[in-house]
């Protein structure tokens, strides 16, 4: 019966047709266009004093239906009468519609104003423009909310509440992924979201503001200039009608997250939405997509007067694409992007004061050695995207940390996981063809050369293995690492990494190299040969090694400069850099354990800011997505003169089950766009930062690159005399305002913003909004 009204072609009516009818019931000498549809026959109808709209109403929907719509727009009209809705314009017989007889057909005609505009997949989908849009369709459903009719409660099949009714019509998805995933949602649909709809809020709603319903005023194209076709109204939960808009708007966006959740904010600003509306919003818009695809199958199937609609397959892959995206993203992180969008921060409960059982026991069992963020520890319990959950439930918008790359428990990631797991884990000395599929796809994305991988467990074990390959290849004894650098915990990288403040002076067969710093050193951000410059330090430390007998095996260079305040490199600092290194007889080591996998929004490996190739790249922490391993890639040259005298091997380094989330996370990061994502959220990251310093002087700098920024306080822009216990201060107000950054730089005052690359504009407006109060304060 859902079906029924579908299963009947709209009316076959020629110009010539209108034409008579716009005469003889309205009175127009007009031309005619026809205008498609559904259900319904429309026509643009052209006069002298003006245009109209002609629809022509499928033989299959009752009067009551078409009294209902006509009814509907006269209520809104007495409400609320300056919105963008068509006035109906009556016939000649008094009435809303009139019938027109043509042989043995009688059709039923209506006429509309017809509503000026620009379709909204013709405009860039402006994040005003979203809100606006949310805005109007809260102004819409107020105005209807004292409307009432018996044929609201009609059978329709795009009635996103009877979705389970219609699960058969899976069977015509003829792509078996596609049928899994639809099926999965209305599963979902059935146990989580219909038992609770009945607790909320309900009234007929328009059901249908969608690209194709709603118009752009084309000299204002942030405003709303019509909404049109009430041919879909239902009595339904009134989330409903939010969740159907924002799920058609944005699944023709690039970012049907984000334009979603801006539709949400502009609704949500007229009329507050619920909590249970918030809980049930992406289920509900994940089953509207699917609803949209059980239709357009079956319809494909059984409805063959439809197969002209040459928009459909491009249509159907976006729609596709946006489901895939919110279900890799998951339900629960696209609600807290919902809500924080809205200014309605996830919060669960009071909060677990970090727990000092807790604290005590790690105490006692780990020692107070190892460090803990915070004045008042974090005590996690859970995390998911780009949010962190304590034992109480409280959500924490993570912008500190790189190890889930692809933001906490990635669903993809989890499940190569899970499934490896259940089915090998072994070591290296065994042929399985996960770690060879994954050595050819990560060894795809560098120069050519780097084509010989070394697995490890972390990132400290790939540079103590890429220092044994230096000294083995070179046969020399020094390292040069920039000044406060880190690269890891190893007895040999501990000595290459003067970052703990341990070491008084170098070590004796390490130098350490000045830091590339524009902002407080003698060469500035507007001098266009810095790069150079800086890289001449590198002389001055391999001098220094030969006055202690060493010459250097290798320089080890963190791409993005991480503990030495966050630098990208200056334009020709890594060329003269490296030139210097291998005229000394060294390699170079570029440790993208920090950089790398499309960190920095322009490429996927921090050293291609510069026109280089490294002799070693060593790879950790995000390379698994949080499952422990690390990578070293070197020539095959390299690897050769190692071997000759030298074996390696490493149990855990390289298991199956490592090797299945690495490549999970090269394809997340490919078809999820997240370096692309990295470039665009990281600007505007950026611009929202330094438009901050405007406001407060403690800001003395903002830098980085992509989705890893530093902002350098200051307590006098001058002196640069550095705000640390500003910064410590300020680092602590966000984690008791639910945002959580770092700390980095050798005078421990650079607030360091490296979130999980999932981070969206949504999430950049959170983080700029608190770190806003947290200055104030």
């Amino acid at each position: 019966k859902l079906l029924d009204t579908l299963l009947v072609p709209p009316p076959k009516v020629s110009l010539s047709a209108a034409q008579e009818i716009a005469k003889q019931h309205f009175g127009l000498d007009a031309s005619c266009k026809f205008l498609g549809g559904e259900r319904d026959c429309n026509f643009l109808v052209t006069t002298a004093g003006g245009n109209f709209v002609l629809k022509v109403a499928n033989p299959s929907e009752p009067d009551e239906l078409l009294e209902m719509q006509c009814r509907a727009l006269q209520h809104i009209q007495e409400q609320d009468p300056d919105l963008p809705v068509a006035k109906l314009i009556q016939p000649a017989n008094g009435r809303d519609w009139a019938r027109h007889t043509t042989g043995t057909v009688s059709l039923r005609v209506r006429l509309y104003e017809y509503l000026p505009g620009v379709a909204l997949d013709w405009v860039p989908l402006d994040p005003l423009l979203m809100q606006n849009l949310g805005q109007t369709l809260a102004r819409l459903d107020l105005a209807m909310r004292s409307f009432f009719h018996p044929g609201a409660g009609h059978a329709l099949a795009w009635n996103t509440q009877v979705i389970d009714q219609l699960q058969s019509l899976a069977s015509h998805i003829r792509d078996a992924r596609e049928r899994e995933l639809a099926e999965s949602v209305i599963d979902r649909f059935k146990s989580f979201v219909k038992p609770r709809l009945a607790a909320c809020r309900a009234q007929v709603i328009h059901n249908d503001v969608s690209y194709h319903n709603s118009v752009v005023d084309p000299q204002h194209a942030v405003e709303i200039s019509g909404i049109f076709d009430f041919g879909d109204m239902v009595y339904a939960p009134l989330v409903q009608e939010i969740a159907t808009t924002a799920a058609e708007i944005g699944a023709i966006s690039n970012d049907p997250l984000s334009r979603a959740a801006e539709i949400i904010a502009g609704y949500h600003s007229i009329t507050p939405l619920e909590d249970l509306e918030f809980n049930l919003l992406p289920n509900l818009i994940s089953a509207r997509l699917v609803l949209s695809i059980l239709i357009e199958s079956w319809s494909r199937d059984e409805t063959h007067w439809q197969d002209d609609r040459d928009f459909l397959p491009e249509w159907r892959n976006r729609v596709i694409s946006a489901l895939e995206l919110i279900e890799d993203t998951g339900q629960e992180e696209f609600e807290n992007l919902i809500r924080s969008t809205c200014g309605v921060m996830p919060e669960l409960a009071a909060g677990d004061p970090g727990s000092p059982d807790a604290l005590q026991r790690r105490n006692q069992y780990l020692g107070n050695a190892s460090y803990i963020s915070y004045d008042i520890p974090v005590h996690l319990a859970r995390g998911q995207g780009a949010w962190l959950y304590d034992s109480a439930g409280k959500a924490y918008l993570d912008v500190y940390n790189n190890v889930p790359h692809a933001g906490h428990c990635h669903p993809r990631i989890v499940s190569a996981i899970a499934r490896q797991t259940a089915t090998l884990n072994t070591n290296t000395r065994y042929l399985y063809d996960v770690i060879n599929d994954y050595a050819q796809r990560l060894t795809d994305t560098l120069p050519d050369g780097l084509d010989t991988c070394f697995f490890v467990s972390s990132g400290s074990e790939a540079n103590d293995l890429a220092w044994r390959l230096a000294t083995a290849v070179t046969g020399n004894s020094g390292g040069l690492v920039l000044e406060n650098a880190y690269h890891g915990i190893t007895e040999a990288v501990y000595h290459l990494s003067p970052e703990g403040g341990e070491f008084d002076t170098e070590p004796g067969h390490i130098a350490w190299i000045n830091a590339p710093d524009d902002y407080r050193g003698p060469w500035k951000r507007d001098d266009p040969g810095r790069g150079e410059k800086y890289a001449d330090y590198c002389q001055d430390a391999i001098q220094r090694l030969a006055g202690k007998g060493h010459h250097p095996a290798a320089l080890y260079i963190d791409m993005i400069m991480s503990s030495s305040g966050i630098f990208s490199p200056a334009p020709g600092y890594l060329e003269h850099l490296f030139a210097d290194v291998r005229k000394a007889g060294g390699l170079c080591v570029a440790d993208e354990v920090q950089s790398g996998f499309g960190r920095t929004g322009e490429q996927m490996w921090g050293f291609q800011a510069g026109d280089v190739v490294p002799d070693i790249v060593t790879f950790g922490k995000p390379i698994a997505g949080g499952y422990p391993m690390g990578l070293v890639v070197t020539t095959r040259e390299i690897a050769r003169k190692f071997g000759a005298k030298h074996a390696f091997f490493s149990t855990t380094g390289g298991n199956p089950v490592a090797c299945a989330a690495a490549l999970a996370m090269l394809e997340v990061i490919e078809d999820e766009g997240l370096v692309e994502n990295a470039r665009n959220v990281g600007t505007k990251l950026a611009t929202e930062l330094r438009s901050l310093s405007d406001r407060h002087s403690l800001i003395g700098d903002v830098r980085g690159s992509g989705l890893f920024i530093g902002v350098e306080l200051v307590s006098d822009r001058d002196s640069l005399q550095p705000a640390s216990e500003e910064t410590h201060r300020i680092v602590n107000d966000l984690r008791e305002n639910q945002v959580l950054v770092g700390i980095d730089g050798p005078h421990h005052n650079v607030l360091k913003i490296r979130p999980p690359m999932v981070f969206s504009e949504s999430h950049v407006d959170i983080l700029v909004a608190r770190l806003d109060q947290a200055l104030s304060r």
